[in-house]
C-alpha cells in the first residue's frame, strides 16, 4: 500500500478493481478464526476421535499430521527420558520419521525416530489435546 497526502493509505489495487481495508480486515479475521482453537470441535468428542482415526492413517501417505497430547494421561506409554522432558504435553509431527504406526479405535502407537534414536510411543485418543491435518486444525481441546 502507499501513502497519500496526510498519511493515510491508498486502497490497494487488484486487477483493475480495489480491495477495500474492511474487506481486508474480514479476510483477516476469517483466517485467524478458522485457526482458532476456541472454535474447533472438542478432540473428546467421538466424532473427533473418528476423524483423528481416519486421518492417521493417512500419515504414511507423506501428509503431516500434527497433534499435541497429554503425556500423563491414562494409557499414555513412553520412554522416561521423553516422559521427563516433556512431563505435560508432548507435540509430534507425524510425516518422514516415523515407522510401524498402527492405529486402533482407541489409541494409536508408532515408533519415532527423535535426534537418531527410536522411541516407541503410545497415545490414546482422550490424551490428544490438539489434532491438525495438514495445516487445518481439525480438534482441540484448548
Amino acid at each position: 500500500m502507499e501513502t497519500t497526502g496526510r498519511g493515510v493509505l491508498a486502497t490497494p489495487q487488484v486487477r483493475g478493481g480495489t480491495i477495500s481495508c474492511e474487506a481486508i480486515l474480514l479476510l483477516l479475521l476469517a483466517i485467524l478464526l478458522s485457526a482458532s482453537p476456541a472454535l474447533a470441535e472438542p478432540c473428546s468428542k467421538p466424532a473427533a476421535r473418528s476423524k483423528i482415526a481416519e486421518t492417521l492413517r493417512l500419515a504414511s501417505e507423506q501428509r503431516p499430521v500434527n497433534l499435541t497430547f497429554r503425556t500423563g494421561a491414562d494409557g499414555v506409554k513412553l520412554s522416561l527420558g521423553l516422559k521427563s522432558k516433556y512431563p505435560d504435553d508432548m507435540t509430534i509431527i507425524l510425516q518422514n520419521d516415523f515407522e510401524q504406526l498402527n492405529v486402533k479405535d482407541d489409541r494409536f502407537d508408532v515408533l519415532l525416530r527423535l535426534r537418531g534414536a527410536r522411541e516407541r510411543v503410545t497415545v490414546p485418543f482422550h490424551a490428544i489435546k490438539s489434532f491438525w491435518d495438514k495445516s487445518e486444525l481439525k480438534c482441540s481441546d484448548g
